[in-house]
């Protein structure tokens, strides 16, 4: 019997996102036979380098077959190696940080690193004729590595990095959704009327609910379900049962446990698989070079106080 384990922040007090993720782990059991047979370890790891390493402890103990989860870059930078020594592929639906898959050679990354969101958004600024950013992080690795990124792509780029938000055209905060709103709050309450840029963990509902003025906002995240031709019907199906929209990232987790269905399916080694093979999933075309999808794909989401929200795909 295959053994899976299943590892994120789980409780939505720690993140709006773990509903979506425990929900989309649940419709891959319905899904996919192989996934539905398996065993499941489940582990909380609270979105810590700590919560992590206690997860790929009861992992690797329990010798498990994958992986899939660690949201928090903070948590998969911590093990990422010690998969990698225990042969242990750990498949990323939505850890962004660039170095995870340089670090740990059974890891594989279904959406886009900070590296190519720090790109496109960097592109999209300058079309925008926003050429002077003002940085801002919380403490988070996700936040620090999203800023880092961005400093080295604007360095190949004519958009500045500025230290004075006096000075710049846009202010750009690099962290997870509670500390993406509460910047979102404070800043539009101390007058700052500049349009605002987020990143991918800002990437919902919850970031601008309640507010009465957003100004401008962008977010460079993932698509949703309901955005990709190929997630019509899972997001169909989420909505049929949850009475929403499937959310960011639940796709991105729906792919992860399909690669393994078909693995599994095919009878093929799963580290083999990722390595090599092509797959067709809920969230498009996934094939793997170094550990990164060839296919991911970024969306610009956008909020202004004259229209109403609405998402792009900028690749």
């Amino acid at each position: 019997m295959m053994r899976l384990g299943i590892c994120a922040a789980l409780d939505v007090g720690t993140t709006l996102h773990a509903r979506g993720f425990l929900r989309s782990v649940y419709l891959s059991s319905h899904l996919f036979p192989h996934v539905r047979r398996a065993r499941h370890f489940y582990f909380d790891d609270g979105a810590s380098a700590e919560g992590g390493r206690a997860a790929a402890r009861h992992f690797i103990d329990a010798k498990v077959d994958a992986v899939i989860g660690h949201f928090a870059s903070d948590s998969a930078a911590a093990v990422v190696e010690s998969y990698a020594q225990a042969g242990i592929p750990l498949i990323l639906p939505a850890s962004t940080c660039a170095a995870l898959t340089d670090a740990g050679k059974t890891t594989f990354r279904i959406c886009a690193s900070d590296r190519m969101l720090a790109t496109r958004l960097i592109e999209f600024a300058k079309a925008e004729g926003l050429h002077r950013l003002a940085l801002f992080t919380d403490p988070s690795l996700h936040g620090r590595q999203q800023m880092h990124e961005l400093r080295e792509a604007a360095q190949l780029s004519t958009v500045e990095v500025v230290d004075d938000v006096n000075n710049a055209d846009a202010v750009v905060f690099c962290g997870r959704l509670k500390a993406s709103r509460q910047f979102l709050v404070d800043k539009r309450a101390n007058g700052c009327e500049l349009p605002l840029f987020f990143t991918d963990d800002a990437a919902s509902p919850a970031l601008v609910e309640g507010l009465k003025r957003t100004g401008t906002v962008f977010v460079i995240s993932f698509p949703m379900a309901g955005d990709l031709a190929e997630a019509q019907s899972f997001d169909a199906t989420y909505q049929q049962i949850y009475a929403e929209q499937a959310p960011v990232y639940a796709v991105e987790t729906l792919a992860a446990f399909a690669l393994v269905d078909r693995a599994a399916a095919d009878q093929r080694e799963l580290l083999d698989a990722l390595r090599f093979d092509h797959f067709a999933t809920p969230a498009g075309p996934v094939s793997f070079r170094d550990g990164e999808n060839n296919h991911a794909r970024v969306s610009l989401w956008v909020y202004t106080d004259e229209h109403a929200h609405e998402r792009r795909l900028l690749c």
